[in-house]
């Protein structure tokens, strides 16, 4: 047991060049204030790639709805900021909670199908909420898209200005926080049975 759990710190262990590309990135708004717009964006993206990497790369479970979930919990935290509260933090919250939801609904059928099985049920949610979307558009704004979200100031101090810097300064600090997050516990005894289930998925249920 002690041999796994050294083999798991020493895998987790970060990279010389990691911290300075950190460090790098979350300076990038002040560096390239002109992008910073463009910064967030690719933070967003980042952290999309991120949550991806986690089922597909490291459990194997192949996703074709994946922007289902990604898309709940941005309406979500949307319509909580225009209907009941426009703080960033708190519609942060909402967002992981309303797409962890979905997740749970969706895991008992995902993890226990077969492969044709999960493609087809991913697939369907992606499809249906989608649909959902587009049709519920006195809440959703349809294909127009939410229209008249308007974020509180961060933390009470820093308000989201047209230039994006707050904005692309948020993405990079939650897309870190993720990263740091998702690193150990895809490095912890938990993320050991990610990758079980990954090799071979009917020994590991």
């Amino acid at each position: 047991m002690s041999n796994t759990q050294d083999l798991l710190r020493q895998t987790g262990r970060w990279k010389r060049w990691e911290i300075p590309l950190w460090l790098l990135a979350l300076a990038s708004p002040l560096l390239l204030g002109s992008h910073a717009l463009i910064i967030n964006e690719i933070a967003i993206v980042a952290l999309f790639a991120l949550s991806l990497d986690l089922i597909l790369g490291f459990t194997g479970i192949v996703s074709l709805g994946h922007a289902a979930f990604f898309g709940m919990g941005a309406y979500s935290a949307a319509l909580f900021a225009k209907l009941v509260m426009p703080d960033p933090l708190v519609g942060l919250a909402v967002g992981i909670a309303t797409a962890g939801v979905l997740g749970a609904l969706c895991s008992a059928t995902i993890l226990r199908g077969t492969d044709l099985t999960r493609l087809m049920v991913t697939l369907g949610v992606g499809l249906i909420l989608g649909e959902l979307a587009n049709k519920l558009d006195w809440l959703t704004g349809g294909a127009d898209g939410l229209q008249g979200v308007v974020m509180g100031p961060l933390l009470g101090q820093f308000e989201f200005d047209l230039y994006g810097r707050v904005a692309a300064w948020y993405s990079l600090t939650v897309l870190a926080l993720v990263f740091i997050i998702t690193r150990r516990l895809v490095n912890s005894p938990f993320g050991a049975t990610l990758k079980a289930i990954r090799d071979n998925r009917l020994r590991a249920m």
